[in-house]
């Protein structure tokens, strides 16, 4: 607590001065008057000297003669008669107005009441009718045992339409397809392969003539490692994939040149020499072919029928 400054104290002095002061000369006033004016013994000189000191009054409180004249009184307040109930069991989430009106209640309550219900407010427990807005706690007391309100079951199962629930059935397993018979549909259901991806690894597939081994997926432009590897886990490729072979001696150039393995340059010098020197035998007659490097042939050999 701070201090009080000389002033402020010099000022709260005079203040409870002028307090005292006043509540003294309005309880003599007050008991001159009753004892003395109301019986017609009235000395003048007293008269004089309340006059005077009723003139030390300020007039602030000359307005309110009353206020310190009760501060000595004896009299008891008057006590409000209490209310007469008559109380019946009943909902507060559905009470009228009539039936609370009949019951004693005071109309103040039930305002509060009913705009709290406007609002969505529910009453779920008896004792939450205490906390009503202008209720009287001994009121309240004697309401608490007639509440009576289904609200409890508000959340029951009941209270809302059945759900009926599926039995779990779990999804079919697909079994691995052959990755060259595999169509377009069994291609796009692994993650990461849309339509355009799919119809670019059925291409590449049919134009060299079908996949001997798993890696040449990797072949295909635009596939990713992860969806290459996606792919791995869903399809197979049998021992002895079947594949389609090229007719070496008989396919023109244009056809040789349709497999992405045969360039357009090389397919020009197969047939070229097929003429020269006639139909080949097996691969070997290939690498008489001093342009085409050994890891070509041995890599087209496999797709060449003789």
């Amino acid at each position: 607590m701070s201090h009080l400054t000389k002033p402020q104290l010099r000022a709260t002095i005079m203040l409870s001065f002028a307090i005292l002061l006043t509540i003294s000369v309005n309880t003599l006033y007050n008991q001159y008057r009753l004892e003395n004016i109301s019986t017609g013994n009235t000395n003048p000189e007293d008269a004089r000297m309340l006059d005077s000191l009723l003139a030390l009054i300020p007039p602030e409180m000359e307005r309110y003669p009353s206020h310190s004249a009760s501060f000595f009184s004896k009299e008891e307040p008057e006590v409000e008669a209490p209310v007469e109930l008559n109380l019946h069991s009943f909902d507060p989430n559905t009470v009228s107005k009539e039936d609370w009106l009949e019951m004693g209640l005071p109309e103040k309550v039930f305002n509060g009441l009913e705009k709290y219900r406007s609002k969505g407010g529910r009453i779920r427990k008896p004792e939450q009718i205490l906390k009503l807005y202008n209720l009287e706690p001994s009121i309240g007391q004697q309401l608490v045992p007639f509440v009576k309100t289904d609200s409890t079951n508000i959340f029951a199962r009941s209270a809302f339409p059945k759900r009926e629930f599926k039995p779990y059935t779990p999804k079919p397993v697909v079994p691995p397809f052959d990755l060259n018979k595999a169509d377009s549909n069994q291609l796009k259901n692994v993650f990461g392969i849309g339509g355009k991806t799919a119809a670019r690894i059925l291409k590449y597939r049919n134009s060299i003539g079908g996949f001997l081994q798993k890696e040449q997926v990797f072949e295909v432009w635009g596939l990713d490692t992860v969806v290459v590897e996606e792919l791995f886990k869903k399809s197979y490729l049998p021992p002895n994939p079947e594949i389609t072979r090229l007719k070496i001696n008989q396919l023109t150039e244009e056809e040789l040149a349709n497999n992405p393995y045969i360039r357009k340059g090389m397919a020009r010098i197969i047939v070229k020499y097929r003429t020269q020197h006639g139909p080949y035998k097996s691969a070997e007659d290939l690498l008489k072919i001093k342009i085409l490097k050994p890891d070509v042939v041995s890599k087209i050999s496999p797709y060449l029928e003789f």
